[in-house]
């Protein structure tokens, strides 16, 4: 269970097709943004410093378990705080920060979401709201005093955030401003009691009409403090813009940081435990939980390190400009493959049936006598002379490797293609009953690891599906180069390489006429290559087997019948 899988366990949004949770490797905040379906979000990543540390959310921490605990905290806060802004009643459109908002418009739709999600957690997750509280006296430790930030309306806007979040202001921005975040701080408690109602299915309605009330109120409210420079935010909730209220110092750990914390959740409407020790409101299951988070990243790091030397091995002849694993969307996974929902079951009986067609009848009129078949014949009075059966080794072996086409051209039909990808993946997962014999590609002008022959379709592999991108050029003589050699140094009876493409090769010259020649080079070593053209017939021009999908039948009836008629000519030289 890495980070994205404990994301998941954590999110308080469990429908997956709604939002998106990624990484990302190069954030310092977490983002919220619309997307077509629904909301996508972007966390940081915790990362290792040269000096050992673990930085996270601009805080460093020990790399030893209690610092990793301590991570974990502010990620499940995060995590929390995001997911709980898609169960907000407004329209997604008020939910989420958008490029064409001004700054305190940015603001104004952020205090009030925020002001939802402590009304949320409050009613529904009590419990939760400790790590909350944590994360925000950490942000509070960090921010600016009101002296050293410079711009009047960042100092009240900085000060409003923190009343809310912690109940106190770090230093007055001046007796006006003081004045104006005590007025806000009163509608959004009386706000928060409304949404509290709310909640507790007392039936109110006209949320977006009452947002957008408050949010003129609030931008009316801070218009004579401008100009506005930024939109400050805590670090562990979504960025809305530019915020420059936090110092890069270090700040120690103190006795005052208990006082913050337990302030801070008294002002989110939580109960502050009897304990002794701040460290005993978490039970120590969740402190387990953000270790195993870290070594299975780190585990997992190492595993696919391991990989791709392996692969890169293959690439000494090829022209990609890469090769890595695509970041993980498992979201994105689920929307493409509801688009061929039941189709990976019904292709895998077609070719369950075309297996069994080039199988051996295990019932046979010679061979080694079926001990338990005569006894059923002499019980049931029934004659029968198929009582034999012959040695399993007479069964022929399968391999498989997929190669999936994520160039520019595909991305008017990427997400079909995406979808028929699964299909014939699911297909693969439960027709080779030993995950090692199969392995799946993709490729544009680099080549990605999707799945390797030493891993399962784990979610993990799914997630990199989903997160394949449609851009770059189209080197397919390249990927089947790549593909066919592993391959070639199976052991298996038959071998299978199938390519899933639009069938138009770019790159570099005379491309066509090298991926004529590494397809028959292929064929000669008795290796099967099947061309799948994804709203295309042009893959005919390549691949002396080859299937034109345009709907989910012609994949099911072209590629299955396609397959057994190549595997049984095959098997016959």
């Amino acid at each position: 269970m890495g980070f994205l899988d404990y994301a998941w366990i954590v999110s308080l949004q469990k429908d997956n097709t709604k939002v998106k949770i990624l990484q990302d490797e190069a954030l310092a905040q977490p983002t919220l943004e619309l997307d077509n379906f629904g909301f996508t979000i972007k966390l940081p990543t915790a990362r290792f410093l040269e000096d050992g540390q673990i930085s996270f959310l601009g805080h460093k921490f020990a790399s030893n378990a209690s610092g990793k605990s301590k991570v974990g905290r502010l990620f499940r806060a995060s995590v929390l705080h995001l997911t709980t802004h898609t169960t907000a009643p407004f329209s997604k459109e008020k939910i989420a920060p958008h490029k064409s908002d001004s700054i305190t418009k940015a603001y104004a739709k952020s205090l009030i979401n925020d002001t939802y999600v402590n009304a949320y957690l409050q009613a529904r997750y009590p419990e939760k709201l400790v790590d909350i509280a944590y994360a925000n006296a950490f942000a509070y430790q960090k921010i600016k005093s009101s002296e050293r930030i410079f711009t009047s309306s960042t100092k009240l806007m900085a000060a409003l955030l923190t009343k809310l979040n912690v109940g106190i202001i770090k230093n007055s921005p001046g007796n006006e401003q003081e004045q104006i975040v005590n007025q806000l701080f009163k509608d959004l408690m009386t706000l928060k009691e409304t949404f509290l109602a709310s909640i507790a299915d007392q039936k109110i309605k006209f949320f977006d009409e009452l947002f957008d009330e408050k949010v003129k109120t609030i931008m009316y409210l801070l218009e004579p403090f401008g100009p506005f420079l930024e939109a400050p935010s805590l670090r562990h909730t979504e960025s809305i813009g530019s915020c420059s209220i936090y110092s890069e110092a270090e700040t120690s750990a103190s006795d005052d940081f208990d006082v913050l914390f337990r302030q801070s959740l008294e002002s989110l409407g939580g109960t502050v435990p009897s304990v002794d020790n701040m460290e005993e409101c978490w039970r120590p299951g969740q402190e387990a939980e953000a270790l195993q988070a870290f070594n299975s990243d780190q585990y997992q790091k190492l595993r696919e390190e391991k990989i791709l030397a392996r692969i890169n091995s293959y690439m000494s002849s090829t022209q990609f400009r890469s090769v890595s694993f695509p970041t993980e969307d498992y979201t994105q996974y689920l929307r493409a493959r509801s688009l061929v929902q039941g189709t990976s079951r019904r292709l895998l009986d077609i070719l369950r049936s075309a297996f069994n067609y080039l199988d051996e009848d295990a019932r046979q009129e010679m061979g080694q006598l079926d001990l338990t078949a005569v006894i059923q014949s002499l019980a049931s009075n029934k004659p029968a002379i198929d009582v034999f059966t012959l040695d399993e080794y007479l069964k022929p072996s399968f391999a498989w490797s997929i190669v999936f086409d994520v160039s520019s051209s595909m991305q008017v039909k990427g997400e079909y293609g995406r979808a028929l990808a699964i299909a014939v993946a699911e297909a693969a997962k439960e027709l080779m009953t030993d995950p090692t014999s199969w392995t799946f590609f993709a490729f544009s002008d680099r080549f990605y690891i999707l799945k390797d022959s030493n891993e399962s379709y784990s979610k993990r592999v799914r997630a990199r599906i989903g997160g394949l991108k449609f851009e770059g050029l189209t080197y397919i003589p390249d990927a089947i180069t790549v593909a066919g050699k592993m391959l070639a140094k199976r052991f298996e009876e038959q071998r299978c390489l199938i390519v899933i493409s639009d069938g138009w090769p770019y790159g570099y010259p005379n491309m066509p006429i090298a991926l004529k020649k590494c397809v028959n080079n292929l064929m000669r070593k008795s290796v099967l290559v099947i061309g799948i053209g994804v709203e295309t017939d042009r893959m005919s021009n390549f691949f002396k087997f080859h299937a034109s999908v345009y709907r989910q039948k012609d994949l099911i009836k072209r590629f299955g019948g396609v397959f057994a008629d190549a595997s049984a000519k095959a098997l016959e030289t």
